[in-house]
């Protein structure tokens, strides 16, 4: 039996099978490999957003001893003739790049504290736009705040919660604590 292609266009239906098959089961090996990618993805963002505040805490630090006011907190009977003092805001703060970032024991306070300006100029000095980062406030972690990436800000209220794990949190410090930052990257 011969048969004759010379007059055939196209594909047949086994060889349009067979692609489609190889088809799929190059989709089914791929996708985990391409969901893993963007998971690592989201987990480094976080991981260079971690990094990048605890190198800016340092040189915080660093001119908070300078200006000797790295074991202060609040007011001392003396802060308003400081010149690290703003009366403004009432609190202390150090010059990084032309902005005030606010100090508590030589570390930035959580841009969550004492009103906006704190935060305004905590999200300026670590470079932290408002148009690709939100502040969260997460109570089960006593008082830290949440950096989460603008795509997760339907996240926000389960961040709060503790029941959404993909951000970086930062705690200033106490008395009793050191600053801390950390990253959670259950979720991402």
């Amino acid at each position: 039996m011969l048969f004759n292609r010379q007059h055939t266009h196209g594909f047949t239906l086994l060889e349009l099978i067979a692609v489609i098959i190889i088809l799929g089961i190059i989709a089914v090996i791929a996708t985990p490999k391409f969901l893993s990618i963007n998971r690592d993805a989201h987990i480094a963002q976080l991981n260079s957003i971690a990094a990048k505040i605890s190198a800016q805490n340092q040189l915080i630090y660093s001119k908070s001893a300078i200006d000797q006011i790295e074991r202060l907190i609040g007011c001392s009977y003396q802060c308003a003739a400081h010149p690290n003092w703003d009366v403004r805001v009432g609190q202390y703060f150090v010059d990084v790049s032309d902005t005030r970032v606010y100090v508590s024991l030589g570390y930035p306070l959580s841009p969550l504290t004492s009103g906006s300006v704190v935060g305004e100029n905590y999200r300026i000095a670590f470079g932290l736009p408002k148009t690709d980062f939100q502040f969260t406030s997460v109570p089960a972690h006593f008082g830290a705040v949440a950096i989460v990436p603008s795509q997760w800000q339907s996240k926000l209220t389960d961040i709060r919660n503790g029941k959404f794990q993909c951000h970086v949190e930062y705690s200033s410090p106490t008395p009793y604590r050191d600053y801390n930052v950390n990253v959670y990257s259950r979720d991402c």
